[in-house]
C-alpha cells in the first residue's frame, strides 16, 4: 500500500480547455500507481495523478500535463484520432503476417461466435438476426475477440524474447484488447502488459517498440530521461517507430498502412 502524501485538496486547475474550436473537460483522477498521465478519452482530457506525490507536486504535475496535452492536441491532432474498429464479411486482413478473410456464416441455432482458422476468421450468427448497425457492431466485437485469443499467445513469446533479451523482469503475462486512448500499459501490481489489438496489423518492429516501451516500465516507472535512454539502448531507432505510429496508427485495423516505411 502507497503511503498517501496528499494531506489536503490540491488546488486544481479543472477548466475546460478549448483548442482548435473544440472544447474539452477536463478529468483529474489520483491512482494508486506511480506514473502520472494525461489522455483523451471520450473527447474528455483524463489526467492521472499518483496518490503517492505531495500535494504541491500534484498541482505541479497536473499543469505540466494539462499544458503538455493541450498543446499535442493543437499540434498534433493525428495522434488522437483513432478510427473504431469495424471489420465485415468478406473482408480481407493482413495481421502479423499473415493474410486473413472473414466469413460470416448463419445458423439457426441461435448461438453467436468467432473463431480464427488458419487463413480465415469464421462469424456465426443467428439466422434470424436482422441487417443493420446492431449486427455490424456484433461482428466487429465477435471478431476483435477472436483476434485477442487467436494472437494472444504468439504476442506473449515475443514478449518473452524481448524480456529475456533486454530487461530481464518479471512478466507474469500479456492481454490484447481495443484499447481506445493508448497503445500499451504495464501494471507494477499485476507485472501484466495490455497491447493494443491493433498493434497487430502494425509492421513488427513497431509492435516491438510498444512491447519494449513496456518492458521499461518495468524498471522506470515515467518518462523521464532514465526511461528514454533505456529504450534507446534496445531500439536506437525508436523515434522513428514512435513517428510511423504517429503517421498512420489512427488507421491500424481500418485500411492497411502496412507498406508504410519506418526510416
Amino acid at each position: 500500500m502507497w503511503r498517501l502524501h496528499i494531506d489536503k485538496e490540491p488546488a486544481l486547475d479543472l477548466n475546460p480547455v478549448t483548442v482548435n474550436g473544440t472544447s474539452y473537460f477536463v478529468d483529474a483522477i489520483f491512482t494508486e500507481g506511480r506514473t502520472a498521465s494525461a489522455s483523451l478519452k471520450d473527447g474528455r482530457i483524463v489526467i492521472k495523478i499518483p496518490k503517492c506525490v505531495r500535494t504541491a507536486e500534484a498541482e505541479a504535475l497536473f499543469l505540466n500535463l494539462k499544458r503538455r496535452i493541450s498543446r499535442s492536441l493543437e499540434e498534433h491532432p493525428e495522434r488522437f484520432k483513432k478510427h473504431a474498429l469495424e471489420f465485415m464479411d468478406g473482408q480481407m486482413l493482413s495481421i502479423y503476417g499473415k493474410n486473413i478473410s472473414i466469413a460470416v456464416e448463419y445458423s439457426q441455432s441461435g448461438r453467436k461466435w468467432a473463431k480464427v482458422y488458419d487463413d480465415k476468421v469464421v462469424v456465426k450468427l443467428p439466422t434470424a438476426m436482422p441487417i443493420g448497425s446492431a449486427r455490424s457492431k456484433l461482428v466487429t466485437r465477435l471478431v476483435t475477440r477472436a483476434l485477442c485469443r487467436s494472437f494472444r499467445s504468439l504476442v506473449w513469446s515475443r514478449v518473452n524474447e524481448l524480456n529475456r533479451a533486454n530487461i530481464g523482469a518479471r512478466i507474469d503475462g500479456v492481454t490484447l484488447k481495443d484499447i481506445k486512448s493508448r497503445w500499451g500499459s504495464y501494471s507494477p501490481r499485476s507485472r501484466k502488459i495490455s497491447l493494443n489489438v491493433r498493434l497487430l496489423f502494425a509492421p513488427h518492429e513497431v509492435l516491438d517498440y510498444v512491447i519494449v516501451h513496456e518492458l521499461c516500465h518495468s524498471r522506470v516507472h515515467n518518462h523521464g530521461r532514465r526511461f528514454w535512454s533505456q529504450v534507446a539502448v534496445i531500439l536506437p531507432d525508436y523515434r522513428n517507430r514512435i513517428k510511423w505510429l504517429r503517421m498512420n496508427g489512427d488507421m491500424l485495423g481500418c485500411t492497411e498502412p502496412a507498406n508504410a516505411s519506418i526510416a
